[in-house]
């Protein structure tokens, strides 16, 4: 069968390969996916990464269909009018359908003192920073993670299992957004600690 329509999705993270990869089982769509780095960001590992286990990339050809176009590259302009995108190399895309899946970042830091001292790891880069902060500090100085849930929570773990004393804030519920299961209460709503 022909492939008459063309796709296009903007994100290489797990939405887009998502969307890439299920689009692929059509035979009359062709996929292009997007993305400005060379490699899948395994954002559930991003903890794994802060503690030296793991370095949470992997390369798209295991998790990319076959049938997708990778595109190395950034797009620095949506034209809707002419069902195109333009990259930063110039290169020019059309599509008949496009998908948006750039990914989520960390909110800003409202607490006062959270933007010095804190260091946010909703990103690669920012889990890179933290990991090289983490090997110039001393072993036996102790880390605070603030927020319990899977992200909070998988840090800590990491991290006292490198050997890290950890603190680990979260308001009454440990885990709010796992499962009843999962979430834990302390007896008398204070926060938990790893």
């Amino acid at each position: 069968m022909t492939k008459n329509i063309t796709v296009v999705v903007i994100g290489g993270g797990y939405a887009g390969v998502l969307a890439a990869n299920r689009l692929t089982q059509r035979d009359d769509t062709s996929v292009t996916l997007i993305n400005a780095r060379p490699h899948f960001v395994e954002r559930i590992r991003l903890h794994q990464l802060i503690a030296g286990s793991h370095d949470a990339t992997t390369a798209y050809h295991n998790v990319l269909a076959d049938d997708v176009q990778l595109t190395i590259d950034t797009v620095t302009r949506i034209n809707p009018a002419d069902r195109n995108v333009t990259t930063a190399t110039g290169t020019t895309i059309g599509y008949d359908y496009l998908i948006y899946a750039v990914g989520s970042g960390s909110a800003d830091p409202s607490v006062p003192g959270a933007a010095e001292h804190a260091h946010p790891i909703a990103t690669l880069e920012q889990a890179q920073r933290l990991r090289s902060i983490l090997d110039t500090t001393p072993a036996t100085a102790t880390v605070t993670v603030v927020g319990a849930g899977p992200t909070g929570i998988e840090t800590a773990a990491e991290l006292a299992e490198a050997g890290r004393t950890v603190t680990l804030i979260c308001g009454h519920i440990l885990g709010r957004t796992c499962t009843h299961e999962a979430g834990a209460r302390s007896p008398n709503g204070s926060p938990h600690s790893a």
